[in-house]
């Protein structure tokens, strides 16, 4: 399903000043030389939603995903492939190329940047798009060929929703017999054939975004079945069998350090049986919606072999952020349609193993996704995992490369900004070692630096922090209090990004960290969710819109905010609502909430 492309000249996409072109003139010339004995490959990327780091076998796992193991195995996989920390500055990134916070603070609504759809149609592709979109605009009528799913940020994977449409029509979801895990996998393998049939002639690019494990948590009783007891051993001995196959696979190497259960968190032996059983109930469930993913996967690669392209068909796979720790309500009887339970922090601590923190934030937890790339013709298999920092970004710039295409300058008739990230297809089709860059993440009032195996982050309102990578890649060491002069240095660095005019943080106050909310009341009935609003949500915008700046709080100047945040407060009533980044003056006593 591929046309031959003799010439397939490898595009010139424009790459930060930080990356001299001479320094990537070599890699260039190795990718070329292996992509021209290819026709334009097909792509199928393949997206999950808030599963965890650990949760498929390949990454430490006990689910059974043979599936996605089989793509790691014959393939290459990343340990350091960063994504966005949450559904849709995720997809915005994927979808455009775009960060979210620096071409416009609602690039995921936008309609005037073209999406990878359109940009591979342009090149020649056949396009599908199957699943949840959560982007601008309607697929079928925004690049895609054909489409299958639902428009929003989630769906109910029993009942489904009435946003799905079927190429462009609305879509009545079955009132019985329907798995949304199931529905999209049929309609991508329907999708390849029918566009196989009609169209050999041409490369296919087919983008499957799963609902899955997204809450509310639910799966067929028969799968849910497969795993029940299995998780009765409790998170404290999961989290510790997954360490040690992650030790073994070669992925948690020198440097990674096993990080302990913080308090908010109980052990495991501290619940009553009841409790364990019903938290064994609520992880088979999700290991169940992971597992039914992987069933998925392994019906398209067996499509894909069927028509005869698998061997020059590239496979990405990933997830859009880490594990989501919400638990904040809990509604109807779990596992039943239209309920509203998630996974809970505790499990979610064990599926992001060792890494700190969820989805939402900046911390490894929350933004470092599992990533297979699988490509028969081209990509050998490679035992190692390659530990090169990527980001979300990149994938567009890849795509375009290996479809031999560049990004429009113009599109709709608006001139168009160069796309922040850069192809990595040098390291796909030749294991290449690219030059270091820095890499900037905001989301809400958790933001972070990554340079040369350093990291600065803050979540929950906490303040900076900063790890050497090279010997804490789990965040376990925080060395801001004992090297101010790298603490400063990548202060530098934020602020100098922060300053720049196409960047447009939109900072609010954020949430708390979560915390474990106990099951069951005294009285033997469900328990509330978990709180997740700050504690004190006015204190926090000041102080993250500070940070955001590049500063490092002293107890003197969180006094000063302190003060300010209750006579804020005081005299509207409540916390103000965030309108996004604005430019204040520095008061004479120093107020440091000014962002420049």
């Amino acid at each position: 399903m591929a046309k031959t492309n003799p010439t397939f000249c490898i595009m010139k996409h424009t790459i930060s000043a930080l990356f001299p072109a001479l320094l990537l003139a070599p890699l260039a010339a190795l990718h070329a030389a292996a992509a021209a004995q290819h026709s334009q490959p097909n792509i199928v990327v393949i997206m999950t939603d808030d599963m965890g780091f650990s949760d498929i076998g390949c990454y430490g796992g006990e689910i059974h995903t043979p599936n996605i193991d089989k793509l790691a195995d014959g393939g290459l996989k990343f340990s350091q492939f960063y994504n966005c920390g949450k559904c849709e500055p995720s997809r915005a990134a994927l979808v455009t190329g775009q960060q979210w916070f620096s071409h416009s603070p609602n690039v995921a609504v936008r309609k005037d940047s073209p999406n990878f759809g359109e940009v591979l149609r342009g090149a020649g592709y056949r396009t599908m798009m199957v699943g949840k979109w959560h982007c601008a605009g309607v697929p079928f009528e925004r690049g895609f060929d054909r489409h299958f799913g639902f428009m929003g940020g989630g769906t109910d994977s029993f009942l489904g929703d009435d946003s799905f449409t079927l190429d462009g029509k609305p879509w009545p979801v079955p009132k019985k017999d329907f798995y949304a895990t199931t529905a999209l996998t049929d309609h991508a393998v329907r999708f390849l054939r029918e566009e196989h049939q009609a169209h050999s002639e041409q490369p296919f690019f087919l983008y499957l975004a799963y609902n899955a494990p997204h809450a509310p948590i639910l799966a067929p009783a028969s799968e849910v079945a497969n795993y029940r007891g299995k998780y009765l051993k409790g998170w404290d001995v999961i989290r510790k069998d997954r360490f040690m196959k992650q030790q073994a696979l070669g992925l948690a190497g020198p440097g990674w350090n096993f990080p302990e259960r913080p308090a908010v968190i109980p052990a495991w032996d501290t619940l009553s049986d009841k409790a364990k059983d019903f938290e064994d109930l609520r992880m088979a469930t999700y290991a169940a919606m992971v597992d039914c993913v992987d069933q998925g996967v392994g019906r398209v690669l067996k499509t894909l072999e069927e028509l005869g392209v698998r061997d020059n068909t590239l496979v990405i796979f990933l997830n859009d952020n880490g594990a989501s720790p919400n638990d904040r309500v809990r509604r109807g009887k779990f596992g039943t349609p239209g309920t509203t339970w998630n996974v809970g922090v505790a499990w979610a601590f064990t599926s992001t193993t060792p890494l700190k923190f969820y989805k939402r934030t900046q911390h490894s937890g929350g933004v470092t996704t599992p990533f297979i790339a699988n490509w028969p013709a081209i990509i050998p298999s490679r035992k190692e995992f390659n530990d090169q920092p990527f980001q979300i970004a990149d994938i567009l710039p890849t795509l375009m490369d290996l479809a031999g295409t560049k990004y429009p300058a113009n599109f709709g008739g608006k001139e168009q900004p160069p796309l922040p990230g850069r192809s990595f297809a040098p390291v796909l089709t030749g294991n290449a070692v690219l030059p270091a860059r820095t890499l900037y993440f905001q989301l809400f009032n958790n933001l972070a630096v990554v340079d040369n195996g350093w990291r600065m982050v803050t979540a929950y309102g906490a303040p900076w922090q900063l790890y050497d990578l090279t010997r804490d890649r789990t965040e376990t060491h925080d060395l801001a209090a004992s090297n101010p002069e790298k603490l400063q240095q990548m202060l530098a660095l934020q602020k100098a990004f922060h300053s720049r005019p196409d960047v447009r943080y939109r900072i609010n106050s954020g949430e708390r960290e979560p915390e474990y909310a106990p099951i069951y009341k005294a009285d033997g009935n469900i328990g509330p969710g978990a709180k997740e609003t700050p504690a004190d949500p006015e204190l926090s915008l000041l102080a993250s819109k500070a940070r955001a700046g590049g500063r490092q709080l002293t107890e003197a100047e969180l006094a000063a905010l302190r003060k300010k945040a209750v006579k804020s407060a005081g005299s509207s009533g409540d916390a103000p609502k965030d309108k996004g980044k604005k430019k204040k003056k520095a008061s004479a006593d120093g107020d440091p909430t000014s962002d420049k």
